[in-house]
């Protein structure tokens, strides 16, 4: 694997761990484990209690490029500053396919766990609407108002302190240049290139691109119409910065000069990628493609030793070893007796999991803090006092109720959902009746259920995880019960006539 670390430490934390002997810990840990490093993010003197810190971000970033396959991190805490942060760094780098590694905490990584985790996730789906509304409606009340939501600010333009949108007299100019500049029939290649040749910049601080200028030429907010999630729209609340003339002009003629969309190259999924093993030599196997005599794609798994000259395993077809294994997997979920024994594991790594609640009752005990200051100043407002600071108040505390309200939905999730073993076996149930064919169901049943599969030139051994053994089963255990005709735990035999 390529990998990358991610370092930090903060300004008033001088004791902790430095950069340096994280750096140092970091590549004792990645030679010990097989990866490779490729680069380093490193921000210093940065608090952890936000995530918004430059090299952080820029990690992130190019972790949705897939530039890198793991991150090395010295604990948990460097992802995030709370629970709720730390869950959502990791949901993004793992929809990225990013595997995290911390080389100072042992996070456990059992059958079990990974089962939960999967179960927790899919009952996550039905929260995640009500935590949505928390959030959008904060969003729409402040739309309401045509104030900034956050994410919705041009280049051009400052938000003031009543949350509106003011000209920025340094920017402004440039978005009035770039408008100035179509509208005269420079290319999208002329102006990206003149701009950032002047060192000119997006609102993030980047080089222009072709998106980026089009995403400003068609932003109606230059012209003062405020537009929320096409729910909201509100003439005249902004401030304008381009005539309306000359912006209806380039809106034609963005469409006079628009192409046919770029070619979209596809991508190949490996299902197996990290699974699948050679039989020969115990070696990782992984995707690879070729394009034969009649010019037809074909995509293979091939053993990592074999470049080397150490094994003279064959490769193997891709859809063929990912059929099979998902059909055994199908029949795995189908087994009534399999899926009651799983659900009784999972539900008992989830007991032990789950045993704090501190969290949810500190978020509790704010929320009361701020419905006790809320009655309080509606009794005020009651007895006839009422100022802009007390609605002013009233606001940030209706702001603060709904976050905390969001916040207490998330954790409830995990401390107080109450999760039962029949919970459990409904889960479980549920994904044989997936619709086998569609991708996402497949990466999600290999993830959940897949331990290990070992391919030989005439069988290959499938292993699951739904036992208390949370050791990977080696080539030799295999081995060594083929030989003895011993069962293995959580294994399944196919004879191979492919």
């Amino acid at each position: 694997m390529n990998a990358v670390v991610y370092a930090r430490y903060s300004s008033h934390k001088q004791g902790e761990q430095s950069i340096e002997g994280q750096l140092a810990e970091a590549k004792c840990y990645a030679l010990e484990h097989g990866l490779t490093i490729i680069h380093e993010y490193i921000d210093r003197a940065q608090t952890g209690r936000n995530d918004n810190r430059e090299q952080f971000q820029c990690m992130l970033a190019d972790a949705s490029k897939h530039i890198f396959d793991a991150l090395i991190v010295w604990k948990t805490d460097r992802i995030g500053r709370n629970k709720e942060e730390i869950a959502l760094n990791k949901y993004h780098l793992k929809k990225n396919g990013i595997k995290i590694f911390y080389i100072a905490e042992m996070i456990p990584d059992t059958p079990e766990g990974i089962i939960l985790e999967s179960v927790i996730e899919g009952m996550a789906a039905y929260y995640s609407e009500q935590l949505s509304q928390n959030i959008r409606r904060g969003q729409r009340r402040s739309a309401a108002k045509a104030q900034s939501t956050g994410g919705n600010r041009p280049l051009g333009y400052i938000t003031g302190p009543d949350k509106r949108f003011q000209i920025d007299l340094e920017n402004a100019p440039t978005v009035q240049k770039v408008f100035e500049l179509y509208s005269k029939g420079w290319t999208m290649a002329e102006i990206v290139d003149f701009l950032n040749v002047q060192g000119k910049r997006t609102l993030r601080g980047r080089p222009f691109t072709h998106n980026s200028l089009r995403t400003m030429l068609k932003n109606e907010k230059y012209i003062g119409v405020y537009t929320y999630n096409d729910e909201i729209r509100i003439e005249n609340a902004i401030p304008p910065i381009i005539d309306k003339e000359t912006f209806d002009k380039v809106q034609e003629m963005l469409k006079y000069n628009k192409r046919a969309p770029a070619h979209k190259w596809s991508t190949v999924d490996y299902l197996l990628t990290d699974k699948l093993f050679c039989g020969k030599c115990g070696a990782m196997m992984v995707g690879v493609s070729g394009t034969g005599r009649s010019g037809v794609k074909h995509h293979y798994y091939y053993c990592t030793a074999r470049r080397k000259k150490l094994c003279n395993k064959r490769p193997v077809r891709k859809e063929w070893i990912e059929g099979l294994v998902l059909d055994h997997t199908v029949a795995l979920l189908r087994d009534d007796a399999v899926l009651a024994f799983i659900a009784e594991q999972t539900y008992q790594y989830y007991l032990k999991q789950n045993t704090d609640n501190s969290y949810t009752q500190s978020l509790h005990t704010a929320l009361d803090d701020v419905n006790r200051s809320m009655d309080n100043l509606i009794k005020a407002m009651e007895a006839g006092v009422f100022n802009s600071s007390i609605k002013q108040r009233m606001d940030e505390l209706d702001e603060q109720k709904c976050e905390l309200e969001a916040a207490l939905a998330a954790a409830r999730l995990k401390e107080d959902l109450g999760l039962t073993k029949k919970h459990i076996q409904f889960f479980l149930h549920s994904f044989a009746n997936m619709d086998y064919d569609d991708q996402n169901c497949k990466k999600r049943l290999i993830k959940t259920f897949v331990n290990s599969v070992y391919v030989y030139d005439d069988k290959v051994v499938l292993t699951f995880n739904y036992s208390g053994d949370d050791r990977t089963i080696t080539l030799q255990e295999i081995d060594a019960g083929l030989q003895n005709g011993v069962c293995l735990p959580r294994a399944v035999f196919h004879q191979n006539t492919n």
